[in-house]
């Protein structure tokens, strides 16, 4: 039995990450800056850590003693400089193995959007001599449920990702390859990138959302600069987020995520859940 530090823990991938730890029997401490979550985490088995990215101390006591750190940081202007003090005081605090949740973009040249302050974080840990593991998945399968409103009730989807096709991954491939690293040491040193069984288009997707609700779906891809002018006003983002959002599906528009690779099976045993499936299991969301 491993002890365990599980940042972002009420996270997309860290909540997954975290319910698998403590299935397998680990002592799971949580990370959540909301002390209402505190409860929860309490009841799924692990112990809560109420700690602020914004003061990296509060994570110097929870710290001290673990075996492994996993590193996830939500989408914030000054990400790399939050991850780069954590990953300061980790080394301050001992020799835990840090599993970084980082992005497929990290790995790109240069590197595109929220990649770019991945690939400083990496660079900070690569600097540390803390041993680490660098997970980059793909665009995740469950982004596409930022649509399911738009296609169950104007039977639309629209993204400035016109033809590109992305080996996108789920998350849960993403946590089982995270439970599969954390406690190795085989692992050391190593950068895994994280990708779906096959590439698909936007085209695509709506194709498959066509035949599983039974009528048409259709897709459209505004040019870039039409993206960032809108974008903000109809999600409520900050112009920094919604900025790097538009890079990011221009960068998948011309191809950066079209590449598979076996890096998933490799690690869980077994191959990436498909996009087919994603759609199936989630149907309810898009209207179905």
């Amino acid at each position: 039995m491993a002890r365990i530090l599980v940042t972002a823990a009420t996270g997309r991938v860290g909540s997954e990450l975290a319910q698998r730890l403590i299935a397998a029997g680990h002592d799971v401490s949580a990370v959540t800056s909301r002390p209402e979550n505190a409860d929860a985490l309490r009841d799924a088995g692990a112990t809560p850590v109420i700690a602020d990215l914004q003061e990296p101390e509060t994570f110097r006591q929870p710290a001290e003693g673990m075996d492994a750190i996993f590193l996830a940081t939500p989408d914030d202007p000054r990400q790399d400089v939050m991850e780069g003090n954590l990953i300061a005081l980790f080394a301050a605090a001992g020799k835990p193995h840090i599993v970084k949740l980082s992005a497929q973009s990290a790995g790109l040249d240069p590197p595109v959007s929220f990649g770019a302050y991945h690939r400083r974080s990496e660079e900070a840990l690569e600097a540390s001599g803390l041993p680490h593991t660098v997970l980059r998945p793909t665009f995740f399968q469950q982004s596409l449920l930022l649509f399911a409103q738009d296609v169950a009730r104007k039977r639309k989807i629209t993204a400035p990702v016109g033809k590109g096709r992305i080996a996108m991954v789920d998350v849960a491939d993403v946590a089982t390859a995270a439970e599969a690293v954390i406690c190795s040491d085989r692992h050391f040193g190593e950068t895994y990138t994280l990708t779906g069984p096959s590439a698909h288009s936007f085209d695509d997707i709506v194709g498959l959302l066509s035949d599983r609700l039974g009528h048409k779906i259709g897709f459209s891809s505004p040019p870039a600069f039409a993206a960032r002018i809108v974008l903000p006003l109809v999600t409520g983002m900050p112009r920094w987020q919604s900025g790097l959002v538009v890079d990011l599906l221009s960068a998948l528009k011309a191809g950066a995520q079209q590449e598979t690779n076996g890096d998933v099976e490799r690690l869980t045993g077994r191959p990436p859940r498909s996009i087919e499936d994603f759609i199936t299991h989630n149907l309810h969301a898009f209207g179905g």
